[in-house]
């Protein structure tokens, strides 16, 4: 009996982390930087499949991943696809830099001793701006700075863009929070899946200086 023909299975992928959204002015994100890589900027066509984004220079357009552990004070919610919430601190998410973001990612980077990010450094991202966007991802129009105008934007199908300063900053000394982002970082070396740390776990500051 001949053998009908074999139908290979896909290995299941687990989901990546969770992406920060920038949904509206006034958020913030706090995190220690785990990793960070540059990659090209897809987009997906009509056919379905994905294609890098190709600038009026012929160069693809970038954006940059930062893989982070959250820390306190963050107000941004991540989540995949139409889940999202508030991270808890010490839970793991991804920070995704495009565009002008990307830009002051590098600028913010010229601080950092040697002008390079490491383990346990500090990201800081505050929204404040916004920015529509036409059908070919070019600005249309002036920078928006009130939800008001961002809202009555999206209302009428438009892109739009949220933005604010990027900070980097090396931790504390004597940080509790560089050491968890230490152990985070091993972990993921080691492809071991570490439970996210819960809030109590976070280290709370009488004088409301924040520990990291």
């Amino acid at each position: 009996m001949t053998q009908a023909q074999r139908i290979p299975l896909e290995e299941s992928r687990p989901p990546g982390y969770p992406v920060v959204k920038r949904t509206a002015l006034g958020q913030v994100f706090n995190g220690s930087v785990l990793k960070s890589e540059s990659r090209d900027r897809m987009k997906r066509g009509d056919d379905g499949t994905s294609r890098p984004i190709v600038k009026s220079n012929g160069k693809h357009a970038q954006e940059m991943v930062v893989t982070c552990q959250v820390l306190p004070g963050t107000t941004a919610p991540a989540g995949l696809g139409d889940q999202e919430g508030i991270p808890e601190p010490g839970d793991i998410v991804r920070l995704i830099l495009k565009g002008k973001a990307f830009g002051d990612w590098i600028n913010a980077k010229k601080d950092l001793p040697d002008g390079t990010v490491a383990v346990g450094d500090v990201v800081t991202m505050v929204t404040e701006i916004a920015q529509v966007y036409d059908a070919q991802g070019n600005p249309s129009g002036p920078e928006l700075t009130t939800q008001a105008t961002i809202d009555a934007a999206r209302v009428k199908g438009r892109s739009v863009g949220i933005y604010g300063p990027v900070t980097i900053r090396e931790p504390k000394v004597g940080s509790d929070w560089y050491r968890k982002a230490v152990e985070a970082y091993h972990a993921m070396q080691e492809r071991v899946t570490a439970e996210p740390a819960s809030g109590a776990d976070a280290v709370v500051d009488l004088d409301n200086e924040p520990d990291f």
